[in-house]
């Protein structure tokens, strides 16, 4: 039976309205369908992944060298922004910040595309450019390992950068170690970008599936 709000009658089970004072009675509301849980995502880092990641760094640490002078087009932009930086960390006229500031600046420079495509959410953009800040650590990382031998050409002259700037940490006996330890901690942001953009890849293609 349906108990009219209204006047109290007691009306048959379904009734649309009250039988004595016709007070219409409110259909009960349908139970919310209850929502499915959204599908889990594609981890980014599987175990297959991870063991991608270092044999991807074990070769790039074997093989620097070659890979290093197989991406010597990346290394004339690496020079240009390099030989900006100089101008640019020299404004404040503080000598030490003006030597290194051509290392900064080539790192600065890939480390803004980075933060650009993020926040465009174009993350495989971002991957691709986090492995050219990887790049420019080979060549930051031969520099410092010249800086005693000093067999590198320099643009403009003067002096060797890391040479001025170990001599004054009193890192210079250092160097060559320094530079390779640089180099190798470039190919392993360069595993690292590389392969979470392959694995970015292979989540955008199961969604799609």
């Amino acid at each position: 039976m349906t108990r009219c709000p209204k006047c109290g009658n007691e009306n048959p089970e379904g009734s649309l309205f009250c039988g004595v004072c016709y007070e219409p009675f409110r259909k009960a509301a349908p139970a919310a369908a209850r929502a499915e849980p959204p599908p889990a995502e594609t981890p980014l880092w599987t175990p297959v992944h991870i063991a991608a990641a270092a044999a991807l760094f074990l070769v790039l640490a074997w093989f620097r060298e070659p890979v290093a002078r197989a991406l010597w087009l990346l290394d004339m932009v690496d020079l240009a922004f390099h030989e900006a930086g100089h101008l640019f960390f020299g404004l404040p006229r503080i000598e030490t910040l003006m030597i290194l500031g051509g290392t900064l600046m080539q790192l600065a420079m890939p480390l803004a595309a980075v933060f650009y495509f993020r926040r465009r959410g174009d993350l495989k953009s971002a991957d691709l450019t986090l492995a050219w800040v990887g790049q420019n650590f080979f060549g930051i990382g031969r520099y410092m390992a010249d800086a005693r031998a000093q067999e590198l050409p320099l643009v403009g002259g003067g002096g060797h950068d890391w040479t001025l700037l170990f001599e004054r940490w009193g890192l210079l006996v250092h160097d060559v170690g320094i530079g390779r330890g640089t180099q190798v901690f470039g190919c392993a942001v360069i595993a690292f970008a590389l392969v979470l953009l392959f694995a970015r890849w292979r989540r955008e293609r199961a969604a799609l599936r």
